[in-house]
């Protein structure tokens, strides 16, 4: 985490604790009952905080950052090691590049590139949408039939 709040910069850590705590507050009251005892307390209340705490750290370190929804993506630069590496990598970027083309409709292909290719957190990019992660799961989950 220390890695994390050093990108942050000028953004409090303070405050992305304190509304991660008061949003983790929140999800345990609106679920204590259905608290089923199979852990300890504690420990189910503690998955709220990390999870909250995540997203908060998440959604702060994008805060700023664009998200290119109709962009292709671009093409891997490393360089492989032998001809054979290389030709195959240029394959399966083709063969990549055609099926996003063809197979996916418009909308699922800038989920799954902005998912998958660019690696926006799903939570972010819900936010950014104005939808939630369960369309965005459905939508990635239709995109890999």
């Amino acid at each position: 985490m220390p890695r994390v709040w050093a990108e942050l910069g000028d953004v409090r850590a303070e405050e992305i604790i304190e509304s991660a705590a008061d949003e983790a507050t929140v999800a345990v009251l609106d679920r204590l009952d259905r608290f089923e005892g199979r852990s300890k307390f504690t420990t189910w209340v503690y998955k709220f905080g990390v999870f909250h705490a995540a997203t908060e750290a998440r959604r702060a370190l994008w805060r700023d950052r664009p998200v290119e929804l109709d962009g292709q993506p671009e093409p891997a630069s490393t360089d492989p090691v032998t001809p054979e590496a290389w030709a195959e990598a240029r394959d399966l970027s083709a063969a990549v590049a055609l099926a996003l083309a063809t197979v996916l409709t418009p909308h699922q292909r800038r989920i799954a590139c902005a998912l998958i290719v660019d690696d926006v957190p799903i939570d972010v990019l819900a936010e950014r949408l104005g939808t939630n992660r369960s369309a965005l799961y459905k939508t990635l989950h239709d995109a890999r039939r």
